[in-house]
């Protein structure tokens, strides 16, 4: 019998949990990042050589259902025996210093990459990890289970709010549920010094 070795873990430089959310950071220097041919080496440094693999064509956005939630995701890749849902369009484009990065973070992105998550989740039925890749940094996000059900049980809500017919965008329920989770009284102490998002 062939005991199969379980892969290494990958080298995140830093993780700390912010409103519920175990946040897991990959610092990189974006010269040497951007100048790849390879979408997965540019955009995923930490995963260079993986074998993760787009599923659709570079630059194609597919919209992603789940109930009332509707995304767009820049990219969703097949890794493993899973989904990567990766944001990278989004945030202010500043450089992020690995000592600081907990003081600059965005709660709108994180929630936004974890929306967006759970509707290709939720359309594909297949584990989904939610990624946002900024300037020089790739950010893996693990929701709790107070975050989740309360993106979830508010897409209702959010849909209402915004006076969308249809169904809401990650945008709108992040920005819907991020007082609420900022509310939650085990979840407040976490939020510590991550500042609230730009109105």
């Amino acid at each position: 019998m062939t005991m199969l070795q379980a892969p290494a873990p990958l080298p995140w430089h830093d993780e700390a949990d912010l409103l519920g959310v175990r946040v897991r950071v990959f610092f990189f220097d974006p010269a040497e990042a951007d100048a790849h041919g390879d979408f997965v080496a540019r955009q995923l440094p930490i995963l260079r050589g993986s074998g993760a693999r787009l599923l659709a064509p570079e630059g194609q956005r597919s919209s992603y259902q789940a109930g009332g939630l509707l995304a767009q995701p820049d990219a969703v890749l097949a890794h493993g025996e899973g989904l990567l849902c990766l944001a990278y369009k989004g945030g202010d484009g500043r450089l992020l210093a690995p000592a600081q990065w907990r003081a600059q973070w965005r709660v709108d992105v994180m929630l936004q990459c974890i929306a967006s998550a759970m509707a290709v989740a939720g359309q594909c039925q297949q584990p989904t990890a939610a990624l946002w890749r900024g300037t020089n940094l790739l950010c893996q996000f693990d929701p709790g289970v107070a975050v989740l059900e309360c993106l979830a049980t508010h897409i209702g809500a959010a849909r209402h709010y915004w006076r969308e017919l249809q169904s809401v965008s990650p945008a709108q329920l992040a920005a819907f549920c991020e007082p609420r989770l900022r509310a939650l009284p085990g979840l407040a102490a976490s939020a510590g010094s991550v500042p609230a998002s730009l109105a």
